[in-house]
């Protein structure tokens, strides 16, 4: 007597499904899936289990969750890949590559610098700082959230520039340029801030760095802390020149041998 295969779970059923539309290209890169009470009345199942089968997509990079006025769930696009060693900064790199980027700055403050950036900076406890936090956006998905540590003795007037457009170009305008550059990267969940910036869940894994910057003289002029959504953005590094190809040794199909 034979005994019968185990009947598979209504969620990985709706996964399967949506999955195989994504490769056909019945559902393409940036098209909006069916809502969840649209899958629901489709696949005959409860809410949750549609919520089941879309975070199996997520988390397997095929789908993006977004909210607001432009909400819902979307078909991923290509993902942006940032070099941690290139010179060029997050909008830059992003732009590069075709994505449409939205810079928002969230906040602009000049306080007393705060216990561990004080140690990186080398500065006393009562140093005056910038802080200055920015929400990069991506295809209108929010990708990133940085934080600014500055001297405000080295950049007086920060406030008055634009500061949607490249720091390192900021920067470079008061004649602060980096020659050195200390990096350390790690995983790690969202913080509270982070959630609700990122519009992510507390549990949501985030790529996160802090970068050290100092001019040829050895002086700290930032100190950098970001998150990045790792489902949504890629990272690489990149190190020493690429060489380039040798030229074809081999002969035209015309020539003799």
């Amino acid at each position: 007597m034979t005994s019968q295969s185990p009947k598979r779970p209504a969620y990985l059923l709706i996964s399967d499904s949506l999955r195989e539309k994504i490769a056909r290209h019945e559902l393409a890169p940036g098209q909006r899936l069916p809502t969840e009470r649209e899958l629901v009345q489709e696949f005959h199942v409860a809410r949750m289990t549609v919520r089941h089968a879309l975070d199996i997509l997520e988390v397997e990079g095929l789908i993006d969750r977004r909210r607001g006025r432009s909400g819902g769930t979307y078909v991923r696009t290509v993902a942006p890949t940032l070099s941690l060693t290139s010179k060029e900064g997050i909008i830059a790199q992003l732009r590069e590559q075709g994505h449409d980027t939205v810079v928002q700055v969230v906040s602009v403050n000049k306080e007393p610098v705060a216990k561990g950036a004080a140690a990186v900076l080398a500065v006393d406890d009562s140093t005056l700082t910038w802080e200055i936090k920015r929400l990069y956006f991506v295809d209108d998905a929010p990708v990133a959230l940085s934080r600014y540590t500055i001297p405000a003795a080295m950049v007086p007037d920060l406030d008055q520039r634009d500061l949607h457009e490249s720091i390192m170009e900021v920067l470079a305008g008061y004649n602060l340029k980096p020659a050195f550059t200390r990096e350390n990267l790690s995983a790690a969940t969202a913080r509270m801030e982070e959630q609700k910036l990122l519009q992510v869940s507390r549990s949501h894994p985030l790529l996160r760095f802090v970068r050290l910057l100092k001019d040829e003289t050895g002086r700290a002029i930032a100190y950098i802390e970001a998150s990045l959504r790792s489902d949504i953005v890629n990272v690489e590094v990149i190190m020493g020149d690429e060489p380039a190809p040798e030229p074809s040794t081999s002969r035209g199909a015309g020539e003799n041998t």
